[in-house]
């Protein structure tokens, strides 16, 4: 059983990505009021961030993702690194709830929620699996998850640099020239 939680992970990670794909640009433009309103400090912040991305450049990003979560869950399951595949699914499993938490202090949908909550059970299940394994300490588990959690961090950062440079040159190529149609 184990390795079917083990390889469906890029499955599941895929599946709460495609809500974000196909939402992120209509909640944007729907409730960018909203945002800045309420979240004055953090809600334009968020805005322009996500604003910049076209919708290629935002999947290409989510492809990076997509790719390298793909490879280290192979790997672990390939050499047997148990450890390796934590780490990666803690770092999932924490941005699925700071998406929840993120749901909970927004009081309305962000294109994130409904597949968070669906997937949440798959995380839960895959903790207890680990943390009820005597193989793993404590220690093991919070070492696991503060690396998955950064590495997602530092990756998000370069995820949001690429998407938002590949967004720029996709705007310049795709441009009609003035007089050209």
């Amino acid at each position: 059983m184990k390795i079917v939680i083990h390889a469906v992970l890029p499955i599941i990670f895929m599946l709460h990505e495609f809500e974000e794909i196909i939402f992120l640009k209509w909640w944007l433009n729907r409730d960018k009021e909203y945002m800045h309103n309420n979240f004055p400090k953090i809600g334009p912040k968020i805005y322009l961030q996500y604003s910049k991305f076209s919708t290629a450049g935002f999947v290409l990003a989510i492809a990076e993702e997509f790719i390298l979560i793909s490879l280290l869950t192979y790997i672990a399951i390939i050499i047997q690194s148990m450890y390796l595949w934590f780490t990666v699914f803690m770092g999932f499993s924490i941005h699925i709830v700071i998406h929840i938490i993120q749901f909970v202090l927004y009081r309305k949908y962000i294109p994130v929620i409904f597949t968070s909550i669906l997937v949440l059970p798959y995380c839960v299940y895959g903790f207890l699996l680990y943390i009820n394994n005597e193989a793993y300490e404590i220690k093991w588990i919070i070492i696991c998850s503060i690396i998955g959690i950064i590495s997602v961090m530092l990756n998000l950062k370069l995820i949001h640099h690429l998407g938002v440079k590949f967004s720029n040159w996709e705007i310049k190529e795709t441009r009609i020239p003035e007089g050209n149609y």
